[in-house]
């Protein structure tokens, strides 16, 4: 069995040029780069066109190979090695699937279309994935666009609450999510169910596609981050008369099945939305807690709602610094959308050994309140001084209460919005005490 680490270290290997001087360093990439692309790129065609890991090497390497015949000038050691960069590849393509988790069930769904398409057209299966592709196409169009109307018309209502919600939450921070050169090179179905009652038909198509992915600032134009690798996602359908409608979209890089329903059935309860990876799209990058921007991390296991008041309310985990394995912390975090600005606030509890800071962040002034129990469990931050006093959150009774808490909450304010967070453990979930602070802060704030 083909080894994946090696073999990207290997690939990693290519591209870097292998060391050496400066200039020897780009012409390892040169040397190495180009023919094992091809023969990733040919490879993989291959394996999703046949499924067959076997064909799609010998294919992926040919390929590779005939991009080689031209180091062949430089001796037959360089040559040697360029085809030996080129197998490499071939490997790396045949093995990597991008739906790897949906296509477990693509032969069984595939067939299960197929008998019903006997009795109802509405089963064609090539009729579906084209269909299903169209809406994959006008999706990202629509998203970029902002399009909630022309969303509704093929989603279900349920689903558009939701992508309404999320295109808010883009709005207020100001943000466009650019999707251009979108290029589908494997659409399949993945799942399927037809029952008795038409009306709780289901199908599902699994993409493979890639796209000129970027995140912009939506007021001076600057790209915030650009992805424009390969990605794989189910989006799964329901049906709707003699047609169907969009119902969600899982990623490939998702948790298990199991957590994602115990989530939304927990979102529900509070009439709100979970979404397992909404990635960088709505990743703070101001005030101290998120001052390391979009450097190798996200946002994962998203919970977003509207509350009393309109207030935009979001729960969700943060892995600062996760680049870095040794000093990486995870945080869960409430975050709240507030009508007015309070400038910068910073909370924190001095029992917090992560949190010790020996003097003020900049542009902040430490402040100490009236209340000495107060003084003595938290420090306190401020850009305006004036702002600290009519910051609701900040009385006697709810910050006691808040202290006492299992789970211990800092709190930072970025002008209009609240973050309360707390470190937790590596896949720890602690999603029903911070709803319980959430839900006590909002009376609090009595907005």
């Amino acid at each position: 069995m083909c080894n994946l680490a090696v073999l990207s270290q290997l690939l990693f290997f290519a591209r870097a040029g292998g060391g050496g001087s400066s200039s020897g360093g780009g012409g390892g990439v040169v040397l190495f780069g180009i023919p094992m692309v091809i023969a990733i790129s040919v490879s993989g065609f291959v394996k999703r066109a046949t499924q067959s890991k076997m064909a799609a090497i010998a294919v992926g390497f040919l390929a590779g190979l005939l991009a080689s015949l031209f180091y062949l000038l430089g001796g037959v050691v360089i040559f040697t090695l360029v085809a030996i960069s080129a197998l490499v590849g071939a490997i790396i393509g045949a093995f990597t699937d991008k739906i790897s988790r949906f296509r477990k069930g693509s032969e069984a769904a595939q067939q299960a279309v197929r008998q019903a398409a006997a009795q109802d057209s509405a089963w064609n299966e090539q009729g579906i994935v084209n269909y299903a592709t169209t809406v994959f196409n006008r999706f990202q169009y629509d998203w970029e666009w902002m399009d909630l109307p022309s969303i509704q018309q093929y989603v279900t209502p349920n689903y558009a609450r939701h992508i309404g919600l999320m295109l808010y939450a883009l709005q207020q921070m100001g943000r466009v999510n650019r999707m251009k050169n979108v290029a589908i090179s494997e659409a399949i179905i993945t799942r399927a169910y037809d029952d008795a009652n038409d009306q709780n038909d289901c199908v599902s198509v699994s993409f493979v596609a890639s796209a000129n992915d970027e995140l912009v600032d939506a007021a001076s134009g600057a790209v915030l981050h650009r992805d424009t690798g390969e990605f794989g996602e189910q989006w799964n359908f329901v049906r709707s008369g003699d047609g169907w409608l969009l119902d969600s979209i899982d990623q490939e890089t998702e948790d298990t099945a199991q957590l994602v329903a115990s989530m939304q059935q927990f979102a529900a309860q509070y009439d709100m939305y979970f979404s397992p990876d909404w990635g960088r799209l709505l990743l703070p990058t101001r005030g101290e807690l998120f001052k390391g921007g979009f450097k190798g991390t996200d946002i994962n296991n998203h919970i977003i709602g509207f509350w009393t008041g309109n207030l935009l309310v979001q729960l969700y985990t943060y892995v600062a610094d996760a680049s870095n394995t040794d000093s990486a912390t995870t945080y869960i975090i409430g975050q709240v959308n507030l009508p007015k600005s309070y400038g910068g606030i910073l909370v924190e509890r001095r029992d917090s050994r992560f949190l010790k800071r020996f003097r003020a962040p900049s542009g902040y002034k430490k402040v100490e309140l009236e209340w000495g129990d107060f003084n003595k469990r938290y420090q306190v931050y401020a850009t305006d001084e004036n702002q600290v006093t009519s910051f609701e959150l900040l009385n006697p009774s709810f910050m006691a209460w808040l202290y006492d808490q299992d789970i211990k909450v800092n709190i930072e304010v970025v002008d209009n919005i609240v973050y309360l967070y707390a470190k937790i453990s590596t896949g720890e979930m602690r999603y029903g005490e911070m709803m319980d602070i959430l839900q006590k802060s909002h009376k609090e704030l009595k907005m």
